[in-house]
């Protein structure tokens, strides 16, 4: 069982997310439609997204490739400027990685075990 949170309105700017747990493919498909409202909420002002993934499993292969489509919207919308992952495991890391880089944000992108390296990559990044 899963559980996740999008946040986008907390703090001016952050895509907050939190995704905990084993997700099967119906709660990845859900989670990927709140966090593509969210984003389309920021409606073109500038934002950065910030995803707590310490306590993930690793993803099936068909819920990996949901999140690189979550990953691809992002991409696609010039208000994006970047995002920093937080996680805990090297393997959830590299699964990750693989996702932001297929899904195209790779070059903006933070991946580490440090919060406040994560919040530091945020404050300055920014796409263009």
């Amino acid at each position: 069982m899963a559980t996740w949170n999008v946040d986008g309105t907390s703090r001016p700017g952050l895509l907050c997310l939190r995704l905990e747990g084993s997700f099967d493919e119906r709660e990845m498909e859900a989670f990927v439609r709140a966090h593509n409202a969210a984003i389309d909420a920021f409606r073109g002002r500038e934002y950065r997204v910030f995803c707590d993934i310490r306590e993930l499993k690793p993803l099936s292969p068909q819920c990996a490739s949901h999140m690189e489509k979550a990953k691809a919207y992002s991409d696609a919308q010039r208000n994006f400027q970047g995002s920093a992952v937080l996680v805990s495991s090297s393997l959830i890391a590299l699964q990750h990685q693989r996702t932001s880089i297929s899904g195209g944000v790779a070059s903006t992108e933070l991946i580490s075990a440090d919060e406040h390296a994560c919040m530091e990559h945020l404050a300055r990044v920014r796409r263009g």
